[in-house]
């Protein structure tokens, strides 16, 4: 419980600022290109710091590394808070971002200390209720800034993840160390710059134009560092990410199936409260406020809760890739859904609740296939990758239904119908082809990596498994 709730924690921290734009715009007296890297500097930190701190738990244990990340996170919400200008909130954001590594430093602890058995179902459990944690975020936004303030939305934060802090450090035993050597940072550094040459460009090229120098700079440069990085990682005596794990089959698949997860996931988050605010002027807008659109989102918050503790005990009687397509179906459905009906409210909230089911069963199968196909001194670094090609894959996606949004815009600035209707087809289209990706994934449950095979215990003193997880 202790781990979910700090998954939990991350996950509002990241949601919550995507209805609030407008009123942080306001509060640091910016503009709205300005606040757009109130969402970019959290995207780019996150990108950059997951894999390097999962490493760090790799080599110095997780559950000490989990309790920094959450320190930083704590520390940025109480600068996030006390800004009153944007550089200030963008430097609270920076170190909030390193609250990505959360997640797959969970999934690391939970491996070192439960038998083999349960992780599965306990990932899944992790995975699920930080999903949940995302949509909560949505429903939560407008009630704060209303009866709190717009500082609330990070005051909040700072107070829970404290308290999280004082009971990973009281509560949660210690790992140990599962990888020697030293820390890459030539690696870190390397990907860092591709990272964030990709991620600019994705982000703000809306803005500057997809075929402006600038866009297409960044984008051929992020090509030569990711280059460099492979480059480096593969002569590398202790690499960041070992080349050879990345290129197992099982690993691949599941992150390609990850990426494309991404595109639709963080999509259909971004952009289906937009539709459901378009003015009813519009001819085909809902109208509908930020607290209600949040509230709209309760279904699917409830659908990806059961999807994702669903995952567990399905995984004990299925394939992963069985799993996954499962997981696929209802997020095509839920999107080509939303393109043939949204004229009412309950219509696109069903839709996304379907869509959801999906959401929850792929992303607790894909958490749970990574941490199985790696070995465990992999752990940390592997799943802190998948989770950033997950948010690689989002990024794609919020840009290329922003540019469909955009070219399919009315005299009065805002999209016409068709700009949704597209964007919807487009997403379900990437449903069917993450589908197809997840038939490459090998049958068969993975074999136990040379820590699992081992026949002693991996913790060092007892753990209450529902209490941890």
């Amino acid at each position: 419980m202790i781990l979910s709730i700090c998954s939990v924690s991350y996950a509002l921290v990241q949601s919550m600022v995507n209805p609030a734009l407008g009123a942080l715009r306001d509060q640091v007296h910016t503009d709205q290109l300005g606040v757009s890297w109130v969402l970019t500097a959290f995207l780019l930190s996150s990108a950059v710091l997951t894999p390097i701190l999962g490493r760090l738990g790799d080599q110095m244990g997780k559950r000490r590394v989990l309790v920094a990340v959450l320190l930083l996170l704590t520390i940025g919400s109480v600068v996030a808070a006390l800004a009153t200008n944007l550089p200030v909130l963008v430097l609270g954001r920076v170190l909030q971002g390193a609250g990505g590594a959360t997640l797959p430093l969970a999934f690391s602890v939970i491996r070192d200390l439960l038998p083999r058995e349960q992780v599965g179902s306990k990932i899944g459990m992790i995975a699920a209720i930080s999903a949940v944690g995302g949509a909560i975020g949505l429903v939560v936004t407008g009630p704060i800034i209303n009866g709190l303030g717009v500082a609330w939305l990070f005051w909040l934060p700072a107070i829970a993840n404290g308290v999280m802090t004082l009971l990973v450090f009281a509560l949660v035993p210690e790992t140990g160390r599962t990888l020697g050597g030293r820390m890459n940072w030539s690696a870190g550094v390397m990907l860092s710059a591709t990272l964030v040459l990709l991620l600019l460009p994705l982000s703000l090229g809306q803005d500057w134009g997809w075929g402006s120098g600038r866009t297409l700079g960044l984008f051929a440069a992020a090509v030569v560092a990711g280059a460099i990085w492979v480059a480096v990682e593969s002569r590398s005596r202790f690499p960041l990410i070992d080349m050879t794990v990345f290129r197992m089959r099982p690993v691949w698949t599941a992150n390609l199936a990850s990426f494309l997860f991404g595109v639709t996931l963080y999509s259909a988050l971004g952009f289906i409260p937009v539709f459901l605010q378009t003015p009813s002027s519009t001819g085909y807008g809902l109208g509908k406020s930020v607290t209600v659109s949040g509230l709209l989102f309760l279904p699917v918050m409830a659908s990806q809760f059961v999807g994702g503790l669903a995952a567990g005990p399905l995984g004990r009687k299925m394939p992963a890739k069985t799993l996954l397509v499962v997981g696929t179906l209802p997020t095509i459905v839920g999107f080509l859904l939303l393109s043939l009906v949204h004229s009412s409210a309950w219509v696109v909230s069903l839709a996304a609740a379907i869509a959801g089911l999906g959401f929850g069963i792929g992303l607790a199968a894909l958490s749970s296939a990574v941490v199985h196909a790696v070995p465990a001194e992999h752990t940390g670094a592997a799943t802190g990758m998948n989770a950033n090609i997950r948010t690689i894959g989002g990024a794609v996606g919020a840009a290329a239904v922003a540019a469909i949004l955009a070219s399919r815009t009315g005299g009065d600035g805002l999209p016409r119908e068709s700009g949704f209707t597209t964007a919807f087809l487009v997403l379900a289209l990437a449903g069917v082809v993450g589908l197809i990706s997840c038939l490459l994934i090998p049958t068969g449950s993975a074999s136990p990596s040379r820590e699992e095979a081992k026949a002693e215990p991996r913790s060092l003193q007892p753990v209450e498994e529902r209490d941890l997880a």
